[in-house]
């Protein structure tokens, strides 16, 4: 039986992270949140499981940046300081030459064996100036009449007993009382993404945290590659298979908290961006490596 820390039926939750990792993977599932939290194993390095689940894919890379910049932007603005477009590209632009110049020991990619692609990190870099852009002269102009109410914050809320975690970019309030969700992507809109999970999962957590039905809940995405914004609506039995997806999810990922109820599920391209790539025991990394099917890795996966 496992001997899991105190810490992991503490903060032992459902986000959305989780089922995306999860429905991917259940090896790799069980590493990340399961394998970090044993407080001994025979077969297991806990420590490198620990190093490794911080290790961040490149194809995430851009979108994380983005967001770290607009928020930091949105903090100084909620104190009352002009928001400065200048300054978020030049955070951005930092931050990813720092990432490029470690990336053998911080992006999965890499640290698996794919060699460094300067026209990769070019790429990014050039497609994310140009975001920056879209974010401040098309998308943030349209929450001028808007009343800021928080942004990019940890907040919990329960689906009957289960506990579940969400981080939303930006919640605003119209002049009627309407709570606004938006969710700030960098990619293109696809839906294997499963947005209305996830943007299902914001209006369910402020329905309770602002006390609203969803009639007085605006949800929304906007994608700063095009400018677009589009909206989500939910009725209430929609909300209810969500809450069900959830609950489900949640049972079945503590079903059992030993390593060989939870299959692997190798592919070489799917491998090659695990963070636990070189030390699952069925990886293809290395077929990846030898097939030199690094071409299959560009730019149109960054989400």
């Amino acid at each position: 039986m496992a001997n899991l820390e105190d810490w992991f039926f503490k903060y032992n939750a459902w986000s959305f992270s989780k089922h995306r990792l999860w429905n991917s993977c259940k090896r790799a599932y069980y590493y990340r949140y399961i394998g970090t939290a044993l407080k001994t194993s025979n077969s297991l390095d806990i420590f490198k499981l620990k190093r490794l689940k911080d290790l961040n894919s490149k194809f995430v890379l851009q979108g994380t940046l983005i967001h770290e910049a607009i928020e930091n932007q949105i903090g100084q603005h909620h104190l009352g300081r002009e928001i400065n477009e200048a300054g978020t590209k030049s955070q951005f632009t930092q931050r990813l030459e720092r990432f490029r110049k470690t990336a053998p020991d911080i992006l999965i990619e890499h640290y698996n064996g794919v060699p460094l692609d300067d026209v990769f990190f070019n790429t990014i870099r050039d497609e994310g100036q140009e975001k920056i852009s879209m974010f401040f002269g098309v998308i943030w102009p349209q929450f001028n009449d808007l009343e800021y109410l928080k942004h990019e914050d940890f907040d919990k809320f329960k689906i009957g007993e289960v506990e579940v975690v969400v981080k939303v970019d930006y919640v605003s309030k119209t002049k009627t009382d309407v709570i606004v969700i938006t969710d700030w992507k960098t990619g293109a809109d696809n839906e294997e993404y499963e947005n209305d999970l996830q943007i299902g999962t914001y209006v369910l957590w402020a329905m309770q945290y602002y006390q609203k039905e969803p009639s007085q809940i605006r949800s929304e995405m906007a994608y700063l590659k095009t400018g677009a914004m589009r909206p989500y609506e939910f009725s209430a039995e929609d909300l209810e298979v969500i809450k069900k997806k959830i609950t489900d999810d949640y049972e079945m990922m503590n079903r059992s908290y030993e390593i060989e109820d939870y299959p692997t599920d190798p592919t070489p391209t799917k491998c090659i961006g695990c963070q636990f790539g070189t030390l699952c025991p069925d990886s293809k990394v290395r077929e990846f490596l030898g097939n030199n099917e690094e071409k299959s890795l560009d730019s149109t996966r960054i989400i």
